[in-house]
């Protein structure tokens, strides 16, 4: 059986909620869990190169470009590096699963949207993201029986999401037929 390549995108803080080394925990559980021997693409694995930040950001890519799956570990601090994470992952057509917990930042039942309360999951994850899941259970599962047949989507999900908006909401949308 192939080695299963994975890139775990997420916070690197050590004032993080999580801290700053926690996906080799996450690898082995997600290992244990679907039963596919995985090779975790660590961002953190840098601990004895020097800082350079053109160096780190090529790294990263790199590495998401070499991987077979992007998880994004959607915590409520997430970075600014997570959100990147993810569109690279678009840019070079990768599976990419969301981690997010129900009830927290970025899916949430009761979620206020200009007074209107909604069933809310954050349009800045729902459309990059080709799955969406609650924990590392339900990312075993959605791995161990849908991953194979995914069809990734790639950055075009912006063009796409543009489209439908044009189609759908521009000539309802006053203030962007005044502005654009």
């Amino acid at each position: 059986m192939k080695p299963l390549k994975i890139y775990v995108a997420g916070k690197v803080s050590p004032n993080s909620s999580v801290g700053s080394y926690w996906r080799e925990d996450f690898c082995k559980q997600l290992q244990e869990k679907t039963g596919k021997k995985i090779i975790n693409l660590d961002p953190t694995s840098r601990k004895d190169m020097p800082f350079d930040s053109e160096m780190v950001f090529g790294r990263d890519s790199f590495f998401i470009r070499n991987s077979d799956l992007v998880i994004v570990n959607l915590t409520d601090d997430i970075s600014v590096g997570g959100s990147q994470e993810m569109l690279i992952a678009k840019y070079f057509k990768k599976p990419l699963l969301g981690i997010a917990r129900k009830g927290g930042k970025f899916v949430n039942s009761e979620y206020n949207d200009h007074g209107r309360i909604v069933d809310f999951v954050h349009p800045f994850i729902f459309v990059p993201c080709d799955i969406i899941v609650n924990d590392i259970d339900e990312a075993a599962t959605w791995i161990k029986n849908s991953f194979e047949k995914i069809k990734p989507k790639g950055i075009e999900c912006i063009d796409k999401s543009m489209e439908y908006y044009i189609k759908n909401y521009l000539d309802k949308d006053e203030f962007a037929k005044k502005h654009c």
